[in-house]
């Protein structure tokens, strides 16, 4: 695979990606639940992304990476942090990825042109299923949470922490 060594940049440098990622975290007003999520939490997600970037690159298991996101989206639901903020946040690991992917890259060969934009064309598909997974956990788990608050006596209703924070 020409996009290989590329690839393996994003597996070594995970650690830095993850710091730029918890950088733009703190600064970016738009993921402030997320700032509830220790820095141990986007460490692991980025390296999370970029150990089954590699996986996804190798034709791994679909099924088991879909479980995975769906999954990280459930988790993300009982947690409060609102959909919106769950999908901006991996497009920035995306961003993040895609930028260190392509920095640092003088005097490429048309070969290793192609194998850059082969990665990024793959890379995009990646993060697309990634984002669809992870919101298809996150209806899941409001479905239950809202299935269940309807079969709830009527004074009850509206105690889930759950669902307070998603209509916020």
């Amino acid at each position: 695979m020409l996009s290989a060594h590329l690839l393996q940049r994003i597996e070594r440098n995970w650690d830095r990606i993850a710091a730029q990622v918890i950088a733009e975290r703190d600064r970016d007003p738009k993921l402030q639940h997320y700032r509830a999520l220790g820095d141990h939490e986007i460490r692991a997600r980025a390296r999370d992304l970029a150990e089954n970037l590699a996986n996804w690159l190798n034709q791994s298991d679909e099924a088991s990476l879909a479980a995975h996101y769906e999954r990280l989206g459930e988790v993300r639901f009982h947690e409060g942090i609102p959909l919106n903020e769950l999908i901006h946040k991996i497009i920035i690991i995306k961003r993040v990825i895609r930028q260190h992917a392509t920095d640092n890259n003088p005097a490429l060969t048309p070969v290793e042109i192609y194998a850059e934009l082969d990665l990024l064309r793959t890379m995009a598909a990646f993060f697309d299923f990634v984002i669809y997974r992870v919101s298809r956990g996150y209806e899941t788990a409001l479905r239950r949470e809202m299935a269940a608050e309807a079969a709830l006596p009527a004074d009850l209703r509206g105690q889930s922490s759950a669902l307070r924070a998603f209509a916020s």
